[in-house]
C-alpha cells in the first residue's frame, strides 16, 4: 500500500530547520547546512543499499536500512519520507518484500522532493 499525502503537507518540517539553525554559534558554520549536506550525501547510499537488500531478498537488512533512513528523515525534518520508511520497515518485518519494494519507489520520489527542498533551503 502506497501512502497518500495531502498536497498541503510540507516536504520539510520548518521547526526542525529552525532548531538546527539555532544550534549554531555566531561565526561558526551553519548547523542546518552541515546536517543537510550529510543527509543529502548519505541517503542515496542507503537507498542503493535498500534496493540491493530487496533484490537479495534480505528482509532483516531491508528493515534495518529502512529504520536507519527513518531516523535520518526525522532528524532532518523530512516529514513525508519518515512514514514511508516506517512502512518499508513494517513490510520487511512482516516478510513482505514485494510491499517493501513498492514502498521503496515511493521513498525515492519523497527523497527527490526532500532533496529539492533542502537545496533550496540551503541556497
Amino acid at each position: 500500500m502506497v501512502p497518500v499525502f495531502a498536497p498541503a503537507l510540507s516536504v520539510l518540517d520548518v521547526s526542525v530547520m529552525a532548531t538546527l539553525r539555532a544550534l549554531g554559534a555566531p561565526g561558526e558554520p551553519d548547523v542546518f547546512t552541515e546536517v543537510a549536506g550529510l543527509f543529502l550525501a548519505d541517503v542515496p547510499i542507503h537507498l542503493s543499499a535498500l534496493d540491493a537488500a530487496i533484490a537479495a531478498d534480505s528482509a532483516a537488512l531491508v528493515a534495518q536500512i529502512a529504520h536507519r533512513l527513518r531516523g535520518s528523515a526525522l532528524d532532518m525534518g523530512a516529514v513525508r519520507m519518515a512514514p514511508v520508511c516506517a512502512a518499508i520497515e513494517s513490510a520487511a518485518r512482516a516478510g513482505s518484500l514485494e510491499d517493501a519494494a513498492a514502498q521503496a519507489e515511493t521513498l525515492n520520489r519523497e527523497f527527490a522532493a526532500a532533496r529539492e527542498a533542502l537545496q533550496q533551503a540551503i541556497s
